[in-house]
């Protein structure tokens, strides 16, 4: 008969840090390997754009106009001014593409145009807003806005703008 090993206690959290980090094998593709589906494209473009006009029409009804980009400024979705603050946004779709994808680079790209903004005006007071086409599926971006000074809204109802 074997022996009986002895079990230790599960954690009571889960660890951070796995086990040693290894390169991987990288391999080749044949150019046939990478294509892009237009019509996920056209379709993810177009929601973008009725995200904008949606947002574009949420402002109007507070008396606010939304504005584009100026001349060397960064290339933000939409800009709009209240009570002296500047508000700049991006507006990111999540149809056709991993969510999570998309608002991790939403929020990288507003908060690099937050930053140059306020380098270059540091007079101006920057809030970026991470604006997408509906609520995201999971909580913790919300949270993780939160932490870091960015606002984080979605159409139809576009609150917390």
């Amino acid at each position: 008969m074997g022996r009986v090993r002895p079990v230790a206690a599960a954690p009571t959290e889960a660890p951070i840090l796995g086990g040693p980090l290894r390169t991987r094998r990288t391999g080749r593709r044949v150019s046939g390997d990478l294509t892009l589906d237009l019509s996920r494209l056209d379709e993810a473009t177009a929601v973008h754009e009725a995200t904008v006009g949606g947002l574009i029409a949420f402002l109007s009804r507070q008396g606010i106009e939304a504005c584009t980009y100026a001349s060397g400024a960064p290339e933000f979705d939409a800009g709009w001014s209240r009570e002296g603050n500047i508000f700049v946004a991006e507006v990111k779709s999540l149809t056709g593409a991993r969510e999570d994808q998309q608002i991790r680079l939403g929020i990288g790209q507003i908060l690099d145009y937050a930053h140059q903004l306020r380098s270059a005006f540091p007079n101006s007071v920057i809030h970026p807003v991470l604006v997408l086409e509906r609520r995201p599926s999971a909580f913790r971006w919300t949270a993780l806005a939160d932490s870091l000074g960015l606002r984080l809204t979605w159409a139809p109802d576009f609150s917390g703008i």
